[in-house]
C-alpha cells in the first residue's frame, strides 16, 4: 500500500499493466502530464482507463431549465473548478489528451446517468437510483470547499443552496442526466 500524490511526478520502481481512475473530475490539475506519466509507468501494451462525469447536466426534452438548482449548481461547479486551476469538464478532452500522451486504440464512450429514478427502463430507472443516491448524498463534500474557498460563500449559503439543488435532483419532473465518459487507451506494444 503506498499513499501518494498523482500530480507529483512519479517515482515508482516498477511498470503497470493498467492505471484506473473514476471520477478525478476537477481534482486534477494537468491531465496531459497525468496521460504522459500514466504512459511512461505503464508496460508495453499496458492500457489506462479514465471514467468520468462532465459538467454541466444535460437533458433532452427541455424538462431541464436553465434557472433549475440542477443547472445553477452544474455552472457554479465549472467556475468553481475552474477558480483552482481545474476544470469540471476535463473528461471532455481525455481522448485528445491520450492520444497525445502516445496511447493507441483510444476508445471513448459517452453514457448517460440520469439524475433520478425518471427514466421509464428499468434499467435505467436503477441506474437514476444509484446516481441520485451518490451524487445528491454527497452534495456537501462536492461543493463545500470549492463554494466557500472559490465563490466566497459562507457554509450556511452552501447548505442552503445544496438542500434546493438536492429537491430538484429528486423531481422526476425534471428529466436531467450527467455525461459520463469512459476513455481508455493503450501504450503501443513496442
Amino acid at each position: 500500500f503506498q499513499v501518494d500524490d498523482l500530480e507529483d511526478e512519479w517515482t515508482f520502481s516498477y511498470n503497470f499493466d493498467f492505471i484506473f481512475a473514476r471520477m478525478m473530475t476537477g481534482s486534477i490539475g494537468d491531465f496531459p502530464k497525468f496521460f504522459t506519466q500514466s504512459f511512461n509507468a505503464l508496460s508495453p501494451g499496458g492500457w489506462v482507463e479514465c471514467q468520468d462525469i462532465t459538467f454541466p447536466a444535460q437533458c433532452d426534452d427541455d424538462t431541464l431549465k436553465k434557472d433549475s438548482y440542477i443547472d445553477q449548481w452544474s455552472n457554479l461547479m465549472i467556475e468553481a473548478t475552474n477558480k483552482f486551476g481545474r476544470t469540471a469538464e476535463s473528461a471532455k478532452f481525455y481522448k485528445q489528451q491520450m492520444i497525445d500522451a502516445g496511447f493507441v486504440n483510444v476508445t471513448e464512450v459517452v453514457y448517460k446517468w440520469p439524475t433520478n429514478r425518471w427514466p421509464a427502463d428499468p434499467y435505467y430507472k436503477e441506474l437514476g437510483f444509484w446516481c441520485n443516491h451518490n451524487i445528491a448524498g454527497e452534495l456537501s463534500g462536492l461543493s463545500m470547499v470549492l463554494f466557500t474557498r472559490g465563490l466566497g460563500w459562507s457554509p450556511e449559503e452552501v447548505e442552503v443552496f445544496l438542500a434546493k439543488v438536492r429537491t430538484d435532483m429528486k423531481d422526476r419532473r425534471i428529466h436531467a442526466w450527467w455525461p459520463i465518459h469512459v476513455v481508455y487507451g493503450q501504450k503501443p506494444e513496442a
